[in-house]
């Protein structure tokens, strides 16, 4: 027999009443802002990592040339920056997963396709550091390393890591949990459909690597809007 629950009483005593489920936390959110910045930080650290001229492109000798002491720092400091993405990626996955659990229709598939496009990320994000860990030996030792094979990783490096374009479904997913099922505030919709068209053309076209130019900002913003937005609870 369900024991029912009980609401505070004058002296102190408690009477019966609904039962109310705490409030719903927002660390969660915070590991889309990770996400945000870390990929943020990838471009940064990125920019030192191609010193060539033009003219060197056909010599990878010369281009491995261009590197000078530094350079091994900075692919380490993207491989940090790649963890801390795909570390924050699935945490965000997690968290907002259990939000449209809650809020949409049962047995939607927009909770799983939210999630699912964030752990793309994460998982490219992981390929990207265990690039960084490889280069990073490669250039600390490139006097007896094969240059070709320097220039070929460095390469992978600036692209596997970047491929955010899995956002497409977390996007995709949170249009539909706005304007079909209400689950989300409309603008949060607004801005997925924007951000996911941005992103569709990236794929579509040979520049899939952009799509951390779109991804960043757009998880930024989703993560602000959970971390700071209204908080719901269940009843």
């Amino acid at each position: 027999m369900a024991v029912p629950q009980t609401e505070p009483m004058a002296g102190g005593r408690r009477g019966p009443g609904p039962a109310r489920a705490p409030a719903e936390g927002r660390g969660w959110a915070w590991g889309g802002v990770l996400t945000a910045l870390a990929g943020l930080l990838v471009i940064v650290t990125a920019g030192p990592l191609w010193p060539y001229d033009e003219a060197d492109i056909r010599d990878s000798a010369r281009m491995v040339g261009r590197f000078d002491g530094a350079t091994a720092w900075w692919v380490f400091a993207t491989q940090i920056a790649f963890t801390a993405a795909a570390l924050g990626a699935v945490v965000f996955a997690a968290g907002l997963r259990r939000r449209l659990d809650r809020q949409c229709p049962a047995g939607s598939l927009v909770p799983a396709l939210a999630a699912s496009g964030l752990l793309l990320v994460a998982v490219m994000n992981l390929v990207g550091a265990g690039m960084g860990t490889e280069m990073f030996h490669d250039i600390t030792n490139r006097d007896a390393t094969d240059p070709d094979m320097i220039i070929s990783g460095m390469t992978q490096l600036g692209t596997y890591g970047w491929l955010w374009s899995g956002l497409l479904l977390t996007a995709g997913a949170l249009v539909v949990a706005a304007f079909r099922q209400g689950a989300v505030s409309r603008w949060i919709g607004v801005i997925s459909a924007l951000f996911g068209f941005l992103l569709l053309i990236t794929q579509v076209t040979p520049f899939q690597y952009m799509a951390l130019f779109v991804g960043f900002p757009y998880l930024l913003v989703l993560g602000a809007a959970f971390a700071f937005g209204r908080t719901r609870t269940t009843e």
